[in-house]
């Protein structure tokens, strides 16, 4: 969880007012912006404006199931998954919304009819994806239910508890420091609207990554495993890069208090022309963060249950790492019903 300071650094031409290389303006420009900033960096200006959710201390709006049984009468549940998931059971009067019609049917709302608007998945990965897309529209009542389903009933938890595991790969794990990429400039960004304003612009790219959705393809893997020429990324505290280690090559970028991944700081070591495979404590922050980074034109990618599938039974040594990890009592039991 995480907050934000005050600056935004830019690399290059991405600023055309800007003739030194590694300058900083400071990001209180309000919108309507003038042109003066590429594509990319209007957005980051613009989300910077919306409170730049990813990199603030509500990321990424996790909402645990205790509080959603509590007030199940007043708050919003959106049910993401699949319809034969739903049917199979789902939180009593939870609405089912399909990844092609959420973007509409969220921004129809009357959101001050709902203090909260809390999405479901399977795992807590698609909903916290999706999540951080919407409170990057300006949506500031959406919430994601913490390990989805699974922490709702034992009924659907295999698939977390079918996940957790202790990679044998960790044998050759080390605690050596590997630096950040060196700067480079953000990606670029072709809109479909290039001439719209830029919350029209963002709008209408942050619908259609929802649109896309979150699947094992293209936004997030199952396995621990580096393909290729990926970066692999270790996002979250010190804890989480050196307790138990990391692979070869591992970069570490710091959640809070630091927020490594602001624009101030080492947003623009993360590559343009690679895959950079992020894995976080439980895969959810992971998942938040990507949806961020591919709205920026980053192929970025989110490792399912984050370090429950790396190094499971040893964050339970460490008190900055157990409470991430996945058991038995964050299984709440409560009911649900089954059918439409």
């Amino acid at each position: 969880m995480k907050k934000l300071t005050n600056k935004i650094c830019k690399v290059g031409t991405i600023v055309s007012i800007v003739l030194v290389l590694h300058s900083c303006i400071d990001d209180n420009i309000s919108p309507p912006l003038t042109g003066e900033l590429n594509s990319t960096a209007e957005l980051l200006v613009y989300f910077e404006t919306l409170g730049d959710f990813p990199n603030s201390n509500l990321a990424p709006a996790l909402i645990d199931a205790e509080e959603v049984y509590t007030n199940i009468s007043s708050y919003l549940i959106v049910d993401v998954r699949e319809s034969p998931d739903f049917i199979t059971g789902h939180i009593e009067g939870a609405v089912n919304v399909q990844k092609d019609s959420l973007y509409d049917y969220i921004k129809k709302l009357n959101h001050n009819l709902y203090s909260k608007v809390v999405l479901i998945s399977t795992n807590g990965h698609r909903s916290a994806y999706f999540a951080s897309l919407l409170r990057l529209s300006g949506f500031n009542n959406i919430y994601t239910l913490n390990f989805g389903m699974a922490a709702w009933n034992i009924n659907f938890a295999d698939n977390w508890l079918n996940g957790i595991k202790n990679d044998s790969a960790t044998i050759f794990f080390n605690t050596d420091y590997y630096p950040k990429l060196d700067f480079t400039n953000l990606p670029e960004i072709v809109f479909e609207n290039p001439n719209a304003p830029i919350h029209e612009r963002a709008e209408k790219r942050i619908e259609s990554f929802i649109k896309t959705g979150f699947n094992k393809v293209k936004q997030y893997r199952t396995g621990f495993l580096l393909f290729g020429d990926d970066l692999m990324v270790c996002y979250g505290n010190s804890s989480l890069n050196n307790s138990m280690g990391h692979a070869v090559g591992t970069v570490h970028y710091q959640d809070l208090p630091f927020y490594d991944m602001r624009a101030v700081n080492y947003l623009q070591t993360l590559p343009t022309e690679r895959t950079t495979l992020i894995y976080s404590y439980n895969g959810q922050l992971s998942a938040c963060m990507v949806a961020y980074l591919r709205v920026l034109g980053y192929d970025a990618i989110s490792l399912e249950f984050g370090a429950n599938q790396i190094f499971y039974s040893g964050m339970f040594y460490d008190p900055d790492l157990a409470e991430y990890a996945f058991d038995q009592t964050d299984i709440r039991n409560f009911p649900y019903v089954i059918g439409n």
